[in-house]
């Protein structure tokens, strides 16, 4: 798996001497001249004329007098520049740790929204792993993945493991607020969740798909971002995990295990799948299944789900509960235990001890509010807590 700049008067640009050093000077005088005649001819609307005169004219006076006379071909001002799309950027893989500046730009400067959200995702995930990154710690891919409705997926990997031995997968459809590119200390924790996993695990590999309302700037402890995650685009769940994979170089043959978690609004992308779905639930492919306080109606997708070919395979169906409900839930989880049977977890946050993690630089990793500690403190987690 994996603007044009304006105009500037910058280093690049001619200097322009003080005007108390040169004002008698021959060239000023004819500077002078030149912008006296550009004046008479501007206002005879002349351009052409305008354009030949300022020819005499200092270079920066000259490149004012044609700006304001709309460039050769008139007008009343410089059109602005025409952003593009970017050709390749359906097909093409981005390593997040190289991808330059220039091309982040050119995608967030594209006229596709889906491409915007291409180029801000790689850059919030430069940013919220840059220590990750530039320490050479992880690997980070991201593909306009077919799968996800050409939206964003990254694939996130330990640089330690060893792609000739089994993987173990984990997709995670975040909730309402996030996006995948969150840094440590967001409201739902995923980015300190990763990070321990995969320092405990290198062979697990993060496939993170994104929603196609994610908004340019991540969550985070200085941005409180709100908005409501659109999973419209979700088509099929196992088939964005093996591109994800194979974007990033491996083999879907060496997944060993696989969880698919959704938090929050996320549990949409289960209603999405069996919406598509033929019978067999093969678009929802897992050995594990986290619901992350994400019963707000999809129950009824996982146990329809869990009554196909695909859901009868099922590991564990771990369902973490906030305050999904209630505090202590309204039994929206009931059908899921039966459907699951022995399968079956439980974990009520209320009734564990507070979670005081932290971030690298002391800061609370994920917020108090029981519906984020469900993924801030749980996401991933094993061995799982009594």
């Amino acid at each position: 798996m994996t603007t044009l700049p304006l105009v500037s008067t910058g280093a690049g640009a001619p200097t322009l001497l003080d005007a108390a050093s040169h004002t008698d000077t021959a060239p000023h005088a004819d500077t002078l001249l030149a912008r006296a005649d550009a004046d008479a001819l501007r206002e005879r609307g002349d351009a052409l004329a305008l354009f030949t005169a300022s020819h005499d004219m200092h270079p920066l006076a000259q490149q004012q007098a044609y700006v304001k006379q709309g460039g050769a071909h008139g007008g009343s001002q410089v059109k602005a520049a025409t952003h593009q799309p970017v050709a390749d950027a359906a097909s093409r893989t981005y390593d997040v740790a190289t991808t330059s500046k220039a091309d982040i730009d050119a995608l967030k400067n594209s006229p596709d929204k889906q491409q915007q959200r291409l180029g801000h995702t790689i850059e919030n995930l430069q940013n919220s792993y840059r220590d990750l990154l530039d320490g050479k710690k992880v690997n980070i891919t991201v593909t306009m993945n077919p799968a996800n409705g050409k939206e964003p997926v990254a694939t996130m990997t330990s640089a330690a493991l060893d792609p000739k031995l089994p993987v173990r997968v984990h997709t995670h459809y975040h909730g309402d607020n996030a996006t995948i590119g969150d840094p440590e200390g967001s409201k739902a924790g995923q980015n300190s969740r990763i990070r321990a996993t995969l320092a405990r695990d290198p062979q697990t590999v993060f496939v993170l798909p994104e929603c196609q309302s994610a908004k340019p700037t991540p969550d985070s402890p200085r941005n409180d971002q709100k908005y409501v995650a659109d999973w419209g685009n979700v088509k099929n769940q196992a088939e964005t995990t093996d591109r994800a994979l194979e974007a990033a170089g491996l083999s879907k043959a060496k997944i060993e295990k696989e969880t698919v978690s959704v938090h929050s609004r996320g549990g949409n992308v289960i209603d999405k799948l069996m919406d598509k779905d033929d019978g067999s639930g093969r678009k929802l492919r897992a050995d594990r299944l986290e619901l992350h306080d994400s019963l707000y109606g999809s129950q009824h997708s996982v146990v329809a789900w869990g009554k196909t070919e695909n859901g009868r395979q099922v590991e564990k169906v771990i369902y973490v509960h906030g305050n999904n409900g209630g505090v202590h839930g309204d039994g929206r989880d009931r059908e899921i235990a039966k459907t699951f049977k022995g399968s079956y977890i439980r974990i009520d946050v209320g009734l564990l001890k507070p979670g005081h993690e932290t971030t690298r630089d002391g800061q609370p990793a994920y917020n108090k509010d029981p519906h984020y500690q469900t993924t801030g403190r749980f996401l991933g987690i094993w061995p799982l807590p009594n």
